[in-house]
């Protein structure tokens, strides 16, 4: 298949549409669970072809895996810009807008949802759960690290087992609570455990 340049209308359409083919899957599979949900379905709720869905994702399982692969990433420039607008911010404002987001996308209904589905069907599909905790937990640990080398440049300690403190406390046991159907959230508990991690890291910098 060939490849444009990611500035390219081709490649700019083929992006929104991976975008819309993810969004129905995600409904549908949200909606009806792995089990009720078919190929089928999930090319009706995108409105495309099965032949088209077939040759975005070979199985259900692959889509389901890209679905939850694509669950915290950046999905437009819109976003993708506003992340590396932060780097901008002093170091202690940086630290707590990004964990704020980090929060409300790893805290999302829908991020919830998918995490749930990935538990009930980590039985049959055990390659989920490595793919699960690289979409929703790592993906952050990676965001922490960058944000560490971008306000602490000449630190010279382990930046990833920083990161991955302050994402630990960023989340804390937030998500397994949210799992078991108890809701910790609100703006004030965003802010205060966003504050929080980055009192965390700046005190480890020294």
């Amino acid at each position: 298949m060939r490849e444009w340049p990611e500035n390219h209308p081709k490649a700019k359409a083929m992006a929104r549409r991976k975008s819309e083919i993810i969004d129905a899957a995600k409904r549908c599979f949200i909606r009806t669970g792995y089990a009720g949900t078919t190929m089928e379905t999930v090319a009706d709720a995108a409105g495309i072809s099965l032949m088209t869905l077939y040759r975005f994702a070979e199985s259900k399982e692959d889509l389901f895996a890209a679905t939850v692969a694509d669950a915290c990433r950046a999905r437009d420039e819109n976003e993708r810009q506003y992340y590396e607008n932060l780097v901008n911010l002093p170091v202690r404002e940086m630290l707590i807008t990004s964990g704020i987001e980090m929060r409300l996308k790893i805290l999302h209904p829908d991020s919830i949802a998918l995490m749930r589905l990935v538990i009930a069907e980590a039985g049959s599909f055990p390659a989920l759960l490595p793919l699960a905790y690289g979409a929703f937990i790592e993906h952050f640990e990676e965001l922490a690290l960058q944000v560490i080398r971008i306000g602490f440049p000449h630190f010279s300690g382990d930046a990833d087992i920083l990161s991955r403190r302050y994402v630990d406390c960023l989340l804390g046991a937030d998500v397994l609570r949210i799992l078991l159907g108890c809701d910790p959230s609100g703006d004030s508990q965003d802010f205060s455990k966003a504050e929080l991690a980055a009192e965390l890291l700046l005190n480890s910098m020294g």
